[in-house]
């Protein structure tokens, strides 16, 4: 049997399409797991302020939440008062001394059951301010509004 050399055709070319698949696919992918990451574990119900502005989302940000038990959340790990401070606080802290500035830029928002007192959110900022922490922001809602 003789093999015959073939010349390649000019209009050939690579075919995209296995790799148009392939980009859908992983993108399809990283919007699922992008919305289950927001999720939080905390049930809160926020508490309702005139003032309230809508969430912009800022990049980077901490949130802590606090369910009307006391029982902090970072994302959707539970951790001590104590732990807050030295998992997370401390290690922001340690990072903005390492850049050479003064205090943190990073954003923290504290969300809290309307039913919590103030104490813990208080307990909780000044461990923020100890460690030059200042960029923070409370979650609440407008009156009338149905989300949390």
């Amino acid at each position: 049997m003789k093999l015959v050399k073939r010349k390649p055709d000019d209009n050939e070319g690579i075919n995209m399409t296995p790799m148009i698949d392939v980009v859908f696919q992983l993108l399809i992918f990283f919007m699922v797991c992008s919305d289950m990451s927001i999720n939080e574990v905390a049930q809160l119900i926020l508490p309702m302020v005139s003032q309230a502005v809508p969430d912009e989302g800022e990049l980077h940000r901490q949130t802590i939440s606090v369910e009307k038990d006391g029982t902090i959340y970072v994302g959707k790990s539970v951790v001590s008062l104590d732990e807050l401070d030295e998992l997370v606080l401390r290690v922001e802290a340690e990072l903005h001394k390492a850049r050479g500035k003064d205090f943190s830029e990073k954003p923290i928002l504290i969300r809290a059951d309307r039913e919590l007192e103030f104490g813990v959110i208080q307990k909780i900022m000044e461990r923020c301010v100890r460690r030059k922490l200042y960029r923070i922001s409370f979650g609440a809602k407008l009156p009338g509004s149905t989300g949390n």
